[in-house]
């Protein structure tokens, strides 16, 4: 889904063999998730409405379902970028203006046994989750095969095992989103997850209008307070998912619910102001 993915085994052995079965798991998830190929699991649901998946699929909406109600919405699978003109690919630089109407009310998506339901109006985009939850999957595989240390990259989504072949935490940094190739900050990591979200990168223009790839599913707004948010989590689909639901959120409002999640997190916001959970000082964070 246009996302590199990198692997990094601290390792004398040859993992090649295993390194490329972790390739083809992310290969397998994009031609089952991917809303760009018109012949995988999600948009062949989205034609016929109703469509029986593979229990990984089933395993995500119901994840789905799970974090849509603890984030009061803001996480919602429905929320569909093609409405504002991101429908292709997003290298082919193609971008239209759609008038779709969407039925958001995620509670109508029905699962009844490994047969998923769509309602009136409602088209799923699992972008939101499935990367991350393709390196859970990754990383579950490197484990069962006891690799203690290793990096999985997933477009800047990392999740850190062990400790570097010299016997050091991973230093890991997070971009500075208002100047190229520098950093806002470094921290230390050691079998934890980080994601980052942000709204800088995937930026398009239609009729001198401006939009990015995060929508307030709550509002429809496509103005975001926080530019990019960083979160450390014991789960990488948890991290991806939440880092997307704050930044939708306004900060104050992010900075209660990862207090009631236990998550600790780095907030730049698009004025430059800085916040930091208190729990960062113990991966060691220093801010550039």
């Amino acid at each position: 889904m246009g996302t590199d993915i990198t692997i990094t085994l601290f390792w004398d052995w040859d993992y090649t063999q295993d390194a490329n079965i972790v390739f083809d798991l992310f290969y397998a998830l994009e031609l089952e998730f991917s809303r760009f190929l018109g012949d995988s699991s999600l948009s062949l649901l989205n034609i016929q409405r109703s469509l029986t998946v593979s229990d990984r699929f089933i395993d995500v909406i119901k994840k789905c379902k799970t974090l849509y109600t603890k984030t009061g919405g803001y996480f919602n699978p429905l929320v569909s970028v093609a409405q504002l003109g991101y429908s292709k690919s997003f290298d082919l630089k193609e971008f239209k203006q759609e008038n779709i109407k969407i039925n958001l009310d995620f509670d109508h998506v029905h699962i009844d046994g490994n047969t998923v339901s769509l309602a009136r109006d409602q088209f799923l985009d699992l972008w939101w989750i499935v990367k991350w939850y393709a390196l859970d999957l990754a990383k579950n595989y490197l484990e069962s095969k006891w690799y203690q240390n290793y990096i999985i990259d997933a477009g800047g989504d990392i999740w850190v095992a062990g400790l570097t072949d010299l016997g050091k935490n991973i230093l890991v940094g997070i971009d500075d989103p208002f100047t190229k190739w520098y950093l806002s900050a470094t921290l230390e990591l050691k079998d934890k997850a980080i994601a980052t979200s942000w709204n800088y990168k995937r930026k398009w223009t239609i009729e001198f209008k401006e939009y990015n790839h995060i929508i307030n599913p709550i509002t429809s707004s496509n103005n975001n307070e926080i530019t990019s948010i960083s979160l450390i989590a014991e789960e990488c689909y948890l991290a991806d998912a939440y880092a997307t639901v704050c930044i939708a959120m306004w900060v104050d409002k992010a900075l209660e619910f990862l207090k009631s999640e236990h998550i600790d997190a780095f907030i730049i916001c698009s004025d430059q102001r800085i916040y930091k959970t208190d729990g960062l000082d113990h991966y060691n964070i220093t801010v550039l």
